[in-house]
Parts: C-alpha cells; sequence; structure tokens
C-alpha cells in the first residue's frame, strides 16, 4: 500500500499562514485593502493551486477597478497559468510586480505567520497510517524550504519515505494539476497498488485523473473536506484524520 499526502489544508492548516500571506502580499503591491476570503474565493473558484499565483491573481483584481463577480468573468479565460495572467494585466494596463520580487516578498512574510500553523493529522494518526502502509510519500506545491521549516517544527520527516515539492518542479506548466508530480513520485517508488492520494483542491484531484488517465493506473483521490471545497465531487472523502484508518482498513481487508 502506497499513501501520498498534500500538505497543505492536509496535514497542515495554512489558514492562517499561507493565507495570510497572500492578503499580505495582494496588499503590498496594489497598495489597497482586500478582503481576505474574496483573495480565497479567487484562489479556488479558478484552482490556482500555487499561492504565489493565487497573489498575482488578487493583485491584478485590486487593481482592475471591477467588483468580485465582474472579475471572475473578465478573468476566467486568463486564469490557467501565469504567462495567461501578465498578458490579462497587459490587457487591462495594469502593472504587475516582477514574479522573482513577489516570490521574495511573500516567503518573507510567510516567515511571519508560519509559526501560527497547526498539524490536522495528529502524530498517532499518522503511527497508524505508517503501520500499515509500505510507502508514505508527500507531494507538495511548497518549495523546499518552507517544508522543511514546517515538517522540523512537527516532527513529521520521520514518517515520510520521498517528497516532492516545488524545487523538484523544472517549469510552472508542470505544477498541479500536470500529472507531472505524480509521474515523477513513482519514477522514485515502484508503483504497486492500493495507491491513494489526500489532497484538498480540484488541481490534487486533476493531478489524479490525469495521471490514471495518461499511465493506465488506478491512484485513488480522497478529498479532505473544508469550507473551500464542498463542490469537489469526490467518490472518498474525510472530514478528520482518522477517518482515512477507516478508508485504508477497507482496503486491506480487500487485499487479503
Amino acid at each position: 500500500m502506497i499513501v501520498i499526502f498534500d500538505v497543505d489544508g492536509v496535514l497542515i492548516d495554512v489558514s492562517k499562514s499561507y493565507h495570510f500571506s497572500i492578503k499580505d502580499t495582494v496588499e503590498y503591491f496594489s497598495k489597497r485593502e482586500v478582503p481576505l476570503e474574496e483573495l480565497l474565493d479567487i484562489k479556488f473558484s479558478f484552482n490556482i493551486n500555487n499561492d504565489w499565483d493565487a497573489s498575482i491573481a488578487g493583485i491584478l483584481y485590486a487593481l482592475s477597478q471591477e467588483n468580485l463577480k465582474e472579475f471572475k468573468v473578465s478573468f476566467k479565460d486568463f486564469s490557467k497559468s501565469l504567462n495567461d495572467m501578465y498578458k490579462f494585466a497587459e490587457k487591462k494596463g495594469i502593472k504587475l510586480p516582477e514574479y522573482k520580487e513577489l516570490i521574495e516578498f511573500f516567503e518573507g512574510v510567510y516567515r511571519e505567520h508560519r509559526k501560527k500553523e497547526q498539524l490536522l493529522f495528529p502524530h498517532d494518526v499518522l503511527e497508524r497510517i505508517s503501520k500499515k502502509a509500505d510507502i508514505l510519500g508527500v507531494i507538495t506545491g511548497r518549495p523546499f524550504e518552507d517544508l522543511d521549516f514546517s515538517f522540523k517544527e512537527f516532527d513529521l520527516y520521520r514518517y515520510f519515505d520521498y517528497i516532492i515539492t516545488e524545487d523538484d518542479i523544472p517549469d510552472p506548466k508542470l505544477r498541479k494539476p500536470s500529472s507531472y508530480p505524480l509521474k515523477l513520485f513513482f519514477e522514485k517508488v515502484d508503483y504497486h497498488e492500493p495507491v491513494f492520494y489526500i489532497g484538498d483542491t480540484n488541481a490534487d484531484l486533476q493531478m489524479v485523473s490525469s495521471f490514471n488517465k495518461e499511465e493506465n493506473k488506478n491512484v485513488s483521490f480522497v478529498l479532505m473536506e473544508n469550507k473551500h471545497n464542498r463542490d469537489i465531487n469526490a467518490q472518498l472523502s474525510i472530514k478528520k484524520a482518522d477517518e482515512l484508518c477507516d478508508i485504508l482498513n477497507e482496503a486491506e481487508i480487500k487485499l487479503s
């Protein structure tokens, strides 16, 4: 059995760290106050998995002079990639910061917020899962430096055999929802079923679906439910960490 986790919103609650870092970044570069819920609406409505990109989208919204509903209509066709977002800015006459500059600012404010993170999967549950799984892994959009801090803070390294981070992805186009991160994972690990990926966004679901279709595999997606993903239709879902143990138990019974 192979069990792979997303990090943000699955292993770790980032509602007071990464989410506030988006708000701080948008307000710094736009010089305007923007409600956090509106920025999260944009992030999740358009399936923007990377929070640097979500910050770019938030700056576009803040400077667009459109209300949220109008912006979502006009931005829709430009929301799929970072290049398209910069094209939207050009079309609207909006000056965006250099991406590198935005990343540096975002990571700076994230370091101020990261101590507010909380563990969503308690150690006793991770211990139980690690005893069931042959391999435990992580595929996350976090840069390694951010992951390293939180994994040391919460003493998580001891559970996981293989980890894929943002630093392993050679091109932004290959981030989730691309199947590339899962393909990369299985270059390191021999594929054997059952395989479960626990995520909380459409990007996670699409990565799994694309991988299964392209590679003729059968990775099961498990949705970690929250208030932002109620529209995601997943066959398997959990509201609490220990519910994953029930899903793994059923898989074990089927194998025996």
